[in-house]
């Protein structure tokens, strides 16, 4: 009976890390965040294909964020650019709640098709936003919707 018990417990944690995030119906998307996230991905793009590296100014942007994005623009632009060439933002695909944040600090994913000029297996842009005042918390350019964890190579 013990070990049923171990064993319940070990499949439904198993379940449960498979979707850390919720999707959000359409009638239910708040525009107003769906609007910050493409435009915010749109300034994104058109700074790197500027070369222009300074500051975000006109979002609320989380402070490890903007820390990370003062310190690494440049490098990122620059990547992007030798391993994806020209970035293309193309339609909203969908929104995601993450489970885990609801009862702290809720945040969403927006998820935006994209076309690469160099990768055509990379086709997502997401963003991360608080829900308390729309502060920005990421932003990631990947080949799968970034629905799970991300673990790194070991």
């Amino acid at each position: 009976m013990k070990n049923l018990l171990y064993l319940a417990i070990f499949i439904s944690s198993f379940v449960n890390a498979q979707s850390y995030y919720k999707k959000i119906s359409e009638k239910d998307i708040n525009t107003e965040r769906q609007t910050i996230a493409k435009n915010f991905i749109q300034d994104f793009l058109k700074k790197c294909e500027e070369k222009n590296f300074s500051k975000f100014e006109s979002y609320n942007i989380s402070k490890r964020f903007e820390m990370f994005l003062t310190k690494n623009l440049e490098s990122i632009c620059k990547k992007n650019d030798e391993d994806l060439g020209k970035i293309e933002l193309l339609n909203f695909d969908s929104a995601h709640l993450n489970k885990y944040s609801v009862n702290n600090d809720p945040y969403e994913l927006f998820i935006f098709n994209a076309k690469t000029e160099k990768n055509p297996n990379t086709k997502f842009l997401s963003v991360w936003i608080y829900q308390d005042k729309n502060y920005l918390n990421g932003l990631v350019l990947t080949k799968e919707k970034p629905l799970k964890p991300y673990k790194k190579d070991k």
